[in-house]
């Protein structure tokens, strides 16, 4: 069993609860990959702040930032194949642990980005799956490393258990005619379970825990894109939520139970012996919607696998 440090890429991480949960994990001795939009002065900002967070392990580690701009699916899949180009290489023990956090708070409409997908859905769903793909062998290399006693962890922190099915998955995956906040919010907390739920049982992932999070209400940078009339408001509201490391704790916990070989707080949806987990900002077991079906992940697979090969990225059957 190896003793390198343990890898974390975290998209996300350069503010917000993705931010405090690179913190956690590099005070834990992970190594962190930190992904997230640049601009000057960024890199060095997220890796020194990464350095103070390590503490007693800052020596053990060489902590990294990719730029990464989530709107643009090529952009998600150069950062992406560059991270499994380096950690998937002979010699190395692949990605540990896939931390996705990124997304946006808005009342905008369907707002195409310049590749054509909505902006809102792009954040939340088709840039964590592109990513998540991207990076399939990396943990699996991390998998059959042992490096981690429980497997890999891939952790997608958006609504797990407390969104409702987006019931036009088959005749508007995209939200292209039917596109409303609602919509928009429903059809990516489904489709993150629907998905992850099938790569999870895809026989070549069995060993990686594929885990779809809600962190509850956390006082972080959430709604900055909101109108001034609106962005107020939120903020008085959110000094009634928890801080983002309150929030990290509960997060990191499938990640860190994982490392030490301990079991998780949670247990899959209904029982079953695969498939994804639903967690609740307590790092206890969520539900599933009523409407999660196998037609249903079929077709949010195929769409998926749609949206996805337009940037150029096969997905794996």
């Amino acid at each position: 069993m190896s003793t390198k440090p343990k890898t974390a890429v975290v998209f996300g991480a350069t503010n917000g609860i993705g931010k405090a949960i690179s913190h956690r994990l590099a005070g834990a001795g992970f190594k962190i990959v930190a992904v997230g939009r640049d601009r000057p002065g960024r890199s060095e900002e997220v890796i020194n702040e990464l350095n103070k967070a390590s503490g007693d392990h800052a020596m053990e580690v060489q902590h990294e930032f990719r730029p990464c701009d989530a709107f643009q699916l090529s952009q998600v899949k150069e950062c992406a194949e560059g991270i499994a180009r380096d950690y998937g290489s002979e010699g190395k023990n692949g990605i540990d642990a896939l931390v996705m956090t990124q997304g946006m708070a808005t009342i905008q409409s369907y707002t195409p980005t310049s590749e054509g997908n909505d902006e809102k859905l792009t954040l939340h769903y088709w840039s964590r799956a592109a990513f998540t793909s991207c990076l399939l062998p990396s943990l699996r290399l991390s998998r059959d490393s042992s490096s981690m006693k429980g497997g890999p962890v891939v952790l997608s922190i958006l609504s797990g258990g407390v969104h409702s099915p987006y019931k036009k998955y088959v005749e508007d995956p995209e939200l292209r005619n039917n596109y409303s906040i609602k919509n928009a919010a429903d059809s990516a907390g489904y489709y993150n379970d629907l998905f992850f739920d099938k790569m999870a049982k895809l026989p070549s992932n069995l060993g990686i825990n594929f885990v779809h999070a809600s962190p509850g209400f956390v006082a972080s940078n959430w709604g900055t894109e909101m109108p001034f009339f609106l962005k107020g408001p939120i903020r008085l509201m959110q000094k009634m939520g928890k801080s983002t490391d309150t929030c990290a704790r509960f997060m990191v916990d499938p990640i860190l139970a994982s490392a030490s070989g301990d079991k998780f707080k949670m247990e899959r949806p209904n029982g079953a012996a695969e498939g994804i987990f639903i967690m609740k900002e307590d790092a206890t077991g969520g539900k599933l919607t009523k409407a999660h079906t196998a037609d249903a992940m079929n077709s949010v697979w195929n769409s998926t696998k749609e949206v996805l090969k337009r940037a150029g990225i096969d997905l794996e059957e």
